[in-house]
């Protein structure tokens, strides 16, 4: 007779507010599989709890260290998310070939289609007739606005640019295939990413400073890692053409961020962006409301699927392991010597 199996989920207090629709979809998956107990860690000291019984973790709060390992013997799994990186505890579950589930990847599909987004509605200055249509400065004159296009920026249709996609990560590798399928010329640069990612995007392999000397689209999807810092430079940012677009959705780590201002603060390049350098955001930042700016509030992998995403990753993956199958979003320490090395 199978055992029945047991899965800690854990988080700080905030799961329903953070997570909506994670903690339920994720017994449900469980369901007929292993008995899950929440635990809010800011309520519940870990030593508490009896870890013998437990066969996987959901780390979205707290940690684990080598006595509570110790003390787990019929721990098979850990997950959850950390961009790519691990939790602290990761080399230690390494050492007893303990497999971590990244549900990173749950994002990407929000985050992708959000860049797209972005992209249009700063190619087409959507926010800008929206707001002249509900203040009333539109008026509807279409002899005089036909052409609705603003020239000292680039325009008009996706399909007819060249973009750039720096990381062709789970997130730059979904922008690269639909903006190749737009009928965008697709150069990318991801140092790390195998031959076939290019392939399979329709992208073409570039140098970065090539790259960024060619294109009429810049996308940023970089992970926030320590080689990724500063990637592209005032250097980079001041070779790009005057009235590019600039589209950052993955933290502005690898961005000179001061020295993209500059440009679009001189009305010099055009930037759309989920993420900043300083959040949230001061009012009186003064990127904000500007006509060469389309600004959203970090809340590009916000979404009921992305959360229902993450569910679904590691309830399948622990199910997986439960059954001698194999996980398919482990975190490998390759990945984690890659997200957290220093040299580009």
């Amino acid at each position: 007779m199978t055992r029945a199996r047991h899965v800690l989920l854990t988080d700080n207090g905030s799961l329903e507010t953070t997570w909506p629709y994670t903690r339920s979809h994720f017994e449900r998956r469980m369901a007929g599989h292993a008995e899950v107990t929440y635990v809010n860690v800011s309520k519940t000291d870990f030593a508490t709890l009896d870890w013998t019984t437990f066969d996987a973790v959901v780390l979205l709060g707290g940690d684990l260290d080598a006595g509570i390992l110790d003390d787990a013997p019929r721990l098979a799994a850990v997950g959850g998310m950390t961009d790519g990186r691990g939790p602290s505890c990761f080399d230690l579950l390494c050492t007893k070939n303990i497999p971590y589930i990244d549900a990173t990847a749950a994002w990407a599909q929000s985050v992708a289609e959000c860049g797209i987004g972005l992209i249009l509605s700063a190619l087409r200055r959507l926010p800008h007739w929206h707001h002249s249509l509900s203040d009333g400065s539109c008026d509807w004159n279409y002899y005089y606005q036909q052409f609705c296009d603003d020239p000292a920026f680039v325009n008009g249709t996706l399909g007819s640019k060249t973009v750039g996609v720096v990381g062709l990560g789970q997130i730059g590798s979904r922008l690269a295939t639909w903006c190749t399928a737009i009928g965008a010329t697709v150069l990318a640069y991801d140092p790390f990413a195998p031959g076939e990612r290019f392939t399979d995007t329709g992208a073409t392999s570039s140098d970065l400073d090539a790259l960024i000397d060619d294109v009429d689209i810049l996308v940023v999807a970089v992970p926030p890692t320590p080689s990724a810092h500063h990637m592209i430079d005032a250097q980079r940012i001041t070779r790009l053409r005057k009235g590019s677009l600039v589209v950052s959705i993955t933290r502005t780590a690898a961005l000179d961020v001061d020295a993209l201002r500059e440009r679009v603060l001189a009305n010099e390049l055009f930037w759309a962006t989920d993420v900043y350098d300083i959040e949230p955001v001061p009012q009186n930042d003064p990127i904000l409301g500007r006509g060469n700016v389309v600004h959203l509030p970090h809340i590009a992998g916000r979404t009921r699927d992305a959360n229902i995403r993450l569910a679904a990753i590691l309830a399948d993956d622990f199910i997986r392991i439960f059954n001698g199958d194999r996980p398919k979003f482990a975190l490998t320490q390759d990945a984690v010597r890659i997200r957290t090395r220093i040299d580009p």
